[in-house]
């Protein structure tokens, strides 16, 4: 109740217009250490469904929707704080200045200097355009060029079609991800590109095409094809692909038909969801010293026996159980100190 009052408080201060203050300095560059790489954890839930189209954005402006009273609170839980790193990391559209650097780990961190991914490409092109998550690590931009054009030649398609990569600095996303957030992840769809360039109508309301079948067991072979996988093979031939997400069955049915040189398995791991999109993890760039990045997978494991796949098609298909209270959201506090210099700095 006390936090409440000041809040409430500062919110009728903060309605009256602002006097101009001069600008702060710019913030030095982050110096955090890494910390100890960790593995994430599965959770116990079904398969996510597919992703829902995101409407395009409104004509006006997002803050000449609130009235003043809205606009008020909102800045006066700037000023305790109060603000989820979600919320903080999603209202700034553009990058950092400065060199490259990847701070923290894929599901909490960020990235200074972020470049961006181009909306259309010779054989790309990039979806869901009001979101502003084509933003990401140089060496992640480059690996979408190569593997696009990769991919065209191993599958006969005109291209591909890009998900999101990560916010301008990274951090969390408002919605569908939990990872995304270093500017080393990016989603590419199970979709050839068309002949032709998407209108930005299309591209928010297109949808990906399921590969899996409602048991979620196998897949739909009235959806998948060869060509799939010649196009997930493709994109784990390059060296700075840490591993490849993707669902059980989908890598199942790989394991079952795949011949020849098979290590490439080894970088396929299932995940929740994925069943209409891959999700392609670089490894830390080197010379990052605050990137965290995850224990590479055996080098000669293809992760093709039953065991492998035993949780994926038990526990990990059961429902889950209703929880009696919302997950607590992450605040800026939960992250590496030099993702505060980040989120604070001048845009390129």
């Amino acid at each position: 109740m006390h936090r409440i009052a000041i809040l409430l408080s500062l919110a009728l201060v903060l309605a009256a217009p602002a006097t101009p203050r001069a600008q702060t300095a710019a913030p030095q560059q982050p110096t955090v250490l890494p910390e100890p790489p960790a593995e994430e954890e599965p959770a116990a839930q079904p398969p996510a469904p597919t992703e829902s189209p995101t409407a395009p954005a409104s004509e006006a402006p997002a803050e000449e929707k609130k009235g003043p009273i809205k606009r008020a609170i909102d800045a006066a839980k700037d000023v305790l704080g109060l603000k989820t790193a979600k919320e903080l990391f999603s209202a700034v559209k553009r990058p950092t200045a400065g060199p490259v650097q990847v701070i923290g780990y894929y599901p909490r961190g960020c990235i200074q200097g972020a470049v961006e991914l181009p909306i259309t490409g010779p054989t790309w092109q990039h979806m869901r355009l009001s979101r502003n998550r084509n933003w990401g690590h140089p060496d992640l931009v480059n690996y979408i060029k190569k593997f696009s054009a990769r991919a065209k030649q191993v599958t006969g398609w005109p291209g591909i079609l890009v998900g999101d990569l990560g916010q301008p600095r990274g951090g969390p996303t408002p919605s569908s991800h939990t990872s995304h957030q270093t500017g080393l992840d990016v989603d590419i769809w199970f979709v050839p590109m068309p002949n032709r360039i998407l209108t930005p109508q299309e591209r928010e309301e297109t949808s990906a095409n399921n590969l899996v079948a409602e048991s979620w067991k196998e897949i739909n072979p009235k959806e998948y094809t060869p060509q799939h996988m010649a196009f997930v093979k493709a994109a784990t031939e390059f060296p700075e692909v840490d591993r490849i997400l993707i669902n059980a069955a989908i890598k199942k049915k790989m394991c079952e038909t795949a011949t020849g040189d098979r290590r490439w398995l080894g970088k396929i791991r299932p995940w929740y969801g994925h069943h209409d999109h891959i999700h392609v993890r670089l490894k830390c760039p080197a010379g990052q010293t605050q990137c965290k990045g995850m224990a590479s997978p055996p080098p000669d494991a293809e992760g093709c026996t039953d065991a492998d796949f035993k949780f994926w098609f038990t526990k990990a298909l059961e429902p889950k159980k209703p929880s009696t209270k919302p997950p607590k959201p992450l605040m800026l506090k939960d992250y590496p100190p030099a993702c505060k210099a980040v989120l604070a700095a001048a845009p390129k």
